[in-house]
């Protein structure tokens, strides 16, 4: 599978030996994305899920390319954050999208590139119908990329805000922006 890409973005899907890879830290990761990788990245919560990840796809090959996606700047090659989904489509034909970018890359439009990239890929796939999201009440600039994405948001919970999207809404808004 090739990376998504978009004016100034290539979305790179990760599979099990490159999540190893960067969860090791193995100089291979950089050389397998064709970038470098600041000394910043992955971030906390990222580090954290690596693991999950790792043993999701080994019992799981299928979750490929349902999990993550590294996003990689198309001119500096450098890696400016991460995207993905937490897992599969369910019965429902629903896949859940969490994203971050480290902070020098913050309010530059690049999580809205990357997240439209990928929502529309999503899309795509004959299973997927609804993307959910959440955020914290208080990161207001995560609410603005979810609510330019055309999400609606569905209730709060636990200081989460959660977010839909239908496919039908997204496919209309899309033509309107065309």
């Amino acid at each position: 599978m090739l990376p998504l890409t978009t004016d100034r973005l290539l979305i790179c899907p990760c599979r099990l030996p490159l999540i190893t890879a960067i969860y090791l830290q193995d100089p291979q990761a950089a050389a397998t994305l064709n970038t470098e990788i600041p000394p910043d990245w992955p971030q906390a919560e990222l580090k954290e899920l690596l693991p999950h990840l790792i043993k999701l796809l080994q019992h799981d090959p299928k979750s490929f390319p349902w999990l993550l996606w590294v996003i990689v700047s198309a001119t500096g090659k450098t890696i400016l954050g991460d995207i993905g989904f937490k897992g599969r489509p369910d019965e429902n034909g629903m896949v859940e999208i969490g994203y971050s970018l480290l902070p020098d890359h913050r309010n530059q439009g690049y999580m809205l590139e990357a997240t439209t990239a990928l929502i529309d890929w999503a899309f795509q796939q004959p299973a997927v119908k609804r993307i959910e999201a959440e955020c914290d009440i208080s990161n207001i600039a995560s609410g603005k990329v979810l609510q330019r994405l055309g999400m609606q948001q569905t209730g709060i919970h636990d200081n989460m805000i959660r977010w839909q999207l239908l496919k039908k809404d997204f496919t209309a808004l899309r033509k309107d922006t065309q």
